[in-house]
């Protein structure tokens, strides 16, 4: 069994026919998705994550707490090659476009 500790970077990955195993303590209570839209112009493409909590800071940063992201290896037609998931115990945004929607409960990562 995987040893969890939630304040330590950690990654998950699987062929695309196997099953990504994580454990529970990652992905239980992941209320929130969030939308980043980044600059075009500069190669940027929109991403998305979820994350069990979030607050801006008294410096106007955002910071989200729990975060997922899809780190899936893919190919150029958009297939994937590697299933992968990153866990972050933090990550911050600063002057960055985004939008926070309630996750789907009954959605799995």
């Amino acid at each position: 069994m995987d040893q969890v500790n939630l304040l330590e970077q950690h990654q998950w990955e699987a062929g695309p026919d196997e099953e990504l195993k994580i454990p529970e303590a990652y992905i239980k209570g992941l209320h929130y998705e969030i939308v980043v839209f980044t600059r075009k112009e500069r190669g940027g493409s929109d991403f998305t994550f979820r994350c069990k909590e979030y607050e801006r800071t008294a410096d106007d940063q955002w910071r989200f707490g729990g975060v997922i992201i899809d780190t899936s290896k893919r190919t150029q037609k958009g297939d994937i090659e590697l299933v992968r998931l990153t866990y972050h115990p933090e990550v911050v945004l600063v002057n960055t476009a985004f939008m926070v929607v309630p996750a789907p409960e009954s959605e799995g990562i």
